[in-house]
């Protein structure tokens, strides 16, 4: 864990793929939290997390959740909160990509998904 105060500058977070860790286990063991970009037409298949919360606010775009089966509009400005054992899944249906923040909490799941401390 880091001893002191975490300050990454703009694009200058821990990448795996799509996604721009900036709150790193390694940094707290409290939370996880990153940047997400979704290209126009992806979508990511259901899924559960059964040891954190995910949490998503968009911030460019519109998002289709799907949570426990049922599609909810997330378009600029919204906040989605699944908690933990909830399934759920996400799409971009837009012509442009979306980008949102997300916090998995506790941490872990940057270590669950491959990224290197």
């Amino acid at each position: 864990m880091s001893d002191g105060a975490v300050i990454i500058p703009p694009g200058q977070g821990h990448r795996i793929g799509n996604v721009e860790f900036l709150a790193r286990t390694v940094d707290t063991l409290r939370f996880n939290f990153s940047i997400i970009e979704i290209a126009a037409g992806r979508e990511l298949e259901a899924h559960v997390h059964e040891e954190e919360d995910d949490a998503f606010y968009i911030l460019e775009g519109e998002m289709i959740f799907t949570v426990e089966g049922k599609d909810v509009s997330a378009p600029l400005g919204t906040f989605v909160l699944v908690p933990q054992g909830t399934e759920h899944a996400f799409r971009n249906k837009g012509a442009t990509p979306v980008r949102m923040l997300n916090i998995h909490a506790p941490g872990g799941f940057d270590r669950r998904i491959g990224l290197e401390d």
